[in-house]
């Protein structure tokens, strides 16, 4: 990907463009990705009805995807469409720098909706009493600060010490100086949040099963009971509500009268992020995975397939939010009612 097709005068480097697939399929994913991120986006900032706590997780993968798409992917196409690196040193350091920090938050914010369907389904009572917007907004930048002090290291130090040149090897981290850190990062950063997503999904099912055989066995004994129950209801005795365990439900925590209490749909998003993940992650890891172990790997067509694939992620989220939120489809609607 990053071999120079290059012609050279008075000792400066000519790059000459090459539309091969691969800047192609990266300029549609920008083009796609930057229409479908901004327009949710937009969305949200002006329905205040769909600002809820979960769906701050949401609008911190859509500005996480929108940030990746405006400062790596421009880069990413010029880099794959000259086989080369023509913007300089400083250029090269934003480059990078947007490179390895975006990414790995997209992959964070993803991995923080399974948490949060983890702690919604695992413990209900206290996930409706302490999750709020704050609490959302809170947790969300930590993410952010989490990446950042652990890429930032690694990026200071290839800047300072371990740049690679320009003219033979283009704008690119050497991993190989720094390669502990750079194991840990694939493997905390990157495998660990789809490993995440895939348990988060597994916790669920068992826990929604657990639910519905307790809430088998509690109408059997109702059942048994007769109208001895019906009669204890009537009679005014008390009544503690049963609190769900999915944790979709009442996304938001202040109820307002006459106003439909609207479902977050989380474990739906969740099915439908893992399900894209999967796809679209899985052979990004196992590349640069085996990378670690053998260095002088290089499969060209699987390596630009991989690029594709992270960089498709970007516009896929923007699809699987819209396919499990109806308010945010009837929101989308609304938007062009208006603009129309």
């Amino acid at each position: 990907m990053n071999e120079t097709n290059a012609t050279i005068a008075s000792n400066e480097t000519v790059l000459t463009p090459q539309w091969a697939p691969l800047p192609v399929c990266l300029l549609l994913t920008f083009l796609t990705g930057f229409t479908g991120n901004g327009l949710l986006l937009m969305v949200f900032a002006t329905h205040r009805a769909l600002w809820t706590p979960f769906n701050v997780y949401v609008v911190n993968l859509l500005v996480a995807n929108f940030c990746c798409i405006v400062t790596q992917f421009p880069f990413d196409v010029y880099s794959t469409l000259y086989g080369g690196w023509g913007l300089g040193e400083r250029v090269c350091d934003f480059y990078i720098s947007a490179a390895w920090f975006f990414q790995p938050v997209i992959f964070n914010s993803h991995q923080m909706i399974a948490i949060n369907r983890i702690w919604a389904v695992s413990h209900p009572i206290s996930y409706r009493r302490i999750h709020s917007i704050r609490t959302a907004v809170s947790l969300c930048c930590g993410v952010w600060v989490y990446v950042f002090v652990g890429l930032s290291v690694g990026v200071i130090q290839d800047r300072l010490y371990h740049r690679l040149p320009l003219d033979t090897s283009g704008c690119q981290l050497d991993p190989m100086p720094q390669f502990v850190w750079a194991v840990v990062i694939q493997v905390v950063y990157i495998i660990w949040p789809q490993i995440v997503m895939v348990v988060a999904l597994v916790v669920i099912f068992m826990a929604k099963r657990a639910k519905n055989r307790i809430n088998m066995a509690m109408h059997s004994t109702v059942a048994s009971q007769g109208g001895g129950a019906q009669l204890s209801r009537r009679s005014g005795g008390d009544s503690v509500p049963h609190p769900t365990a999915g944790g979709d439900e009442h996304d938001s925590q202040q109820k307002k009268p006459n106003r439909p209490v609207q479902r977050s749909n989380g474990t739906l998003l969740l099915v439908l992020l893992t399900l894209s993940v999967t796809v679209c992650w899985t052979p990004n890891n196992v590349y640069y995975s085996w990378f670690f172990f053998d260095q002088q790997l290089n499969i060209p067509v699987f390596s630009a397939i991989t690029i594709i694939l992270i960089a498709f992620q970007a516009t896929v989220d923007p699809i699987m939010f819209t396919l499990a939120f109806p308010s945010l489809r009837l929101a989308l609607r609304q938007t062009f009612s208006f603009r129309t």
